[in-house]
């Protein structure tokens, strides 16, 4: 690919910009689709491993350890080429390897196995996958995207591509497993389905990626130093602590962005506790769960474009603001994380409580509680997506394109292992706090004026103090937009979110 960027607005930079975008997001898009498997993973965990609220929900998140090896995949994308090719070998073959396992899940589901270590398995092989396709594609995207000077424009249209893809296949998934619910069909078609759109990325590096091979070595270096490509791969990970120090002190940006996305993400989680309790206790469903979350999705995709559209149209309206208001948002958002837990005859449903005539109502079977998870995670979910592109959009300006691939990919593989990170501590303090060691604890909290519930089951208590716990790490990131904002000044550069427009 010529390094010369097209005279703008010219048919050959169109081609360009259409090329790039299948290759950039293609991965986005067949990454969303792995999420046909979450809806019916939760129901998995739930009755046929037969893991409690703890087991499950440390499950859930180690399942996606595979995640967290980004910036070994970024490192070996950087330095070491198969095939001849940086990017494009890595690309094709590990987007055949991901269709690969997820096909053997779904063989280990259909004859029965029920082990949770061997899923545990097989479900970060399939993930480690697509980290490394990730990381490959945003690397591209990285250098490209600084060349064309579109990186917020297409990390836009990645996020779109992905929001896409999510809302499709939860919508599926939760349909997939209300039919596996009641007997119509095995789990493990939901695997075997996952397999497949994996092949058609590899098709698309295959077809759409354009990268130069890089020089052979002189053929008698070549004999002299002919290294088998696991052993120059080891070698390239023995000396990544050194690289990854240098690496550090040219890119401070970059951890000041590390520590702003820790501490917006991190915050103790009981996500698939949650989930489960919203099974047990208020009626939830495959179905459900599936258009909750696929409106999720069609709702992430709404909020990309208007952020893209308010970004271009109100640019006296800095990164730092946005973030600020993110944070606004996550206290204002507090008090309604408590209406799953309160029971209906409580005086707080009289605040946000309504009904329509039943020809007016599309879900008529619902109840109030799935209701509320709809238009609330819907509004606030729209309202947040600054926090997750922002970080991206300024990493993506200032990381040196020499390292785009590790530097890209330990950003994101960061806002992954936090996930991991959070739930697994979740797990642990949700186990801690049902002991009855912290009997007392729980005592206290529901005598206090904290407890709004009116609760005495653990289950439930544990849950309301975990409002507590994210709201006080949410708090905890104003410091480091702060500090982020102050390093971007002192190095005078000036992050245009908008770009140019497509």
């Amino acid at each position: 690919m010529a390094d010369e960027r097209p005279a703008s607005g010219s048919e050959a930079e169109r081609r360009e910009i259409w090329r790039l975008r299948w290759t950039i997001g293609t991965p986005y898009f067949v990454q969303g689709t792995k999420k046909l498997t979450e809806i019916p993973t939760l129901f998995f965990i739930k009755f046929e491993l037969g893991l409690g609220d703890a087991g499950g929900q440390l499950f859930d998140s180690l399942r996606s350890i595979g995640w967290m090896m980004k910036p070994i995949w970024g490192f070996l994308s950087d330095q070491v080429p198969l095939f001849g090719y940086k990017r494009k070998s890595w690309y094709i073959l590990m987007a055949c390897l991901g269709a690969l396992f997820w096909f053997i899940t779904a063989f280990i589901s259909y004859i029965g196995v029920t082990v949770p270590l061997i899923y545990l398995i097989v479900f970060n092989l399939a993930f480690g996958t697509y980290a490394f396709v990730d990381v490959v594609t945003d690397a591209f995207m990285v250098t490209e995207g600084q060349r064309l000077k579109r990186v917020g424009s297409f990390v836009n249209f990645q996020w779109a591509a992905l929001s896409v893809a999510n809302a499709g296949a939860l919508f599926l998934g939760g349909w997939l497993q209300q039919n596996i619910s009641d007997g119509d069909f095995p789990t493990w078609i939901v695997f075997f389905i996952a397999g497949i759109p994996p092949i058609f990325t590899a098709y698309v590096g295959f077809t759409f990626l354009h990268e130069e091979k890089q020089p052979s070595k002189p053929k008698r270096e070549r004999k002299k130093r002919a290294v088998p490509l696991w052993k120059s791969s080891a070698n390239a990970v023995i000396a990544a602590p050194s690289k990854l120090n240098k690496f550090r002190r040219e890119n401070r940006v970059l951890w000041l962005l590390v520590l702003f996305i820790f501490f917006w993400k991190f915050s103790p989680s009981v996500g698939y506790i949650e989930r489960s309790y919203l099974i047990d206790e208020r009626a939830f469903t495959a179905a459900s769960f599936g258009v909750i979350l696929s409106i999720g999705g069609l709702t992430f995709l709404a909020s990309v474009l208007s952020y893209r559209w308010v970004v271009t149209h109100f640019r006296s309206i800095e990164w730092h603001h946005y973030l600020y208001a993110m944070v606004v948002l996550g206290v204002i958002s507090f008090p309604l994380s408590f209406y799953f837990y309160l029971d209906p005859d409580h005086s707080w449903w009289q605040f946000v409580y309504f009904t329509v005539p039943d020809w007016m109502n599309p879900l008529p079977d619902w109840n109030r509680y799935q209701w509320f998870r709809l238009i609330n995670g819907t509004v606030f979910s729209f309202a947040t997506i600054p926090a997750f592109l922002i970080p991206l959009t300024i990493n993506g300006c200032t990381i040196r394109a020499a390292h785009a691939a590790v530097g890209y990919a330990f950003l994101t593989a960061l806002a992954n292992a936090t996930n991991i990170v959070e739930d697994v501590i979740g797990a642990g303090l949700y186990g801690l706090f049902s002991t009855d060691a912290f009997a007392g604890l729980r005592t206290a909290f529901a005598n206090s004026i904290f407890e709004f519930a009116g609760a005495t089951d653990t289950r439930t208590l544990n849950l309301e103090m975990f409002v507590y716990i994210s709201l006080f790490f949410t708090l905890l990131t104003v410091p480091f937009i702060v500090l982020l904002r102050r390093e971007l000044e002192r190095q005078n550069i000036k992050i245009d979110l908008a770009e140019s427009k497509d």
